[in-house]
């Protein structure tokens, strides 16, 4: 019995470092492509011109990898991030619940709400304003990230022993620091 137990912790440990790679892998590249690609006036560039010595390190990068803007395609630079977004908010979200179906409604009323906003970006947004560009690369790539962190997560479903209000705590937090990620450098 103990050893069972030890292979089923073993295990969770195993899912836990892959889902934190996943977030963190997907966060990191889009934030890089925004560091790299993306305005000096976005909320991210903010965060480093307190230090110069960061600051100049970034604007050094970002120089270096400007190089290579013109192989890329406008969706890579103004899309990928949107979608690598929500991939890595649904992984959060998804990943490893023992309610998955409650957390499923959960994302997929955030994914919707994603695409109403940038419906809302048709017909009241617009190049320099606050509310954005409506782009139809925006859509799919929030489809394909919501898509596949659906996908990974129903593939990797466990039954933990963790309690609802446990797990609504949780969501709540992850709700919250993806809104500010998300929310943040195109308001700022």
């Amino acid at each position: 019995m103990l050893v069972l137990n030890e292979k089923i912790i073993n295990e969770r440990k195993k899912m836990r470092k892959k889902k934190i790679a996943l977030i963190v892998f997907s966060l990191v590249f889009g934030i890089m492509i925004y560091f790299f690609y993306r305005s000096r006036e976005l909320y991210y560039f903010r965060l480093f011109k307190s230090n110069d010595e960061i600051y100049n390190l970034v604007i050094s990068m970002r120089e270096y990898m400007w190089n290579f803007r013109k192989y890329l395609p406008l969706w890579f630079v103004y899309s990928l991030p949107d979608g690598l977004w929500i991939f890595s908010f649904g992984i959060a979200i998804l990943y490893e619940r023992r309610y998955f179906n409650f957390h499923f409604i959960i994302f997929t009323g955030i994914y919707l709400f994603m695409i109403i906003l940038e419906f809302i970006q048709l017909f009241f947004g617009g190049h320099g304003t606050k509310l954005g560009t409506f782009d139809i690369y925006d859509i799919i790539f929030f489809t394909i990230g919501y898509g596949l962190s659906v996908q990974f997560s129903k593939n990797t479903k466990k039954q933990l022993e963790i309690s609802k209000i446990k797990e609504l705590h949780q969501n709540c937090i992850i709700i919250t620091i993806f809104i500010i990620l998300g929310v943040l450098p195109s308001l700022l």
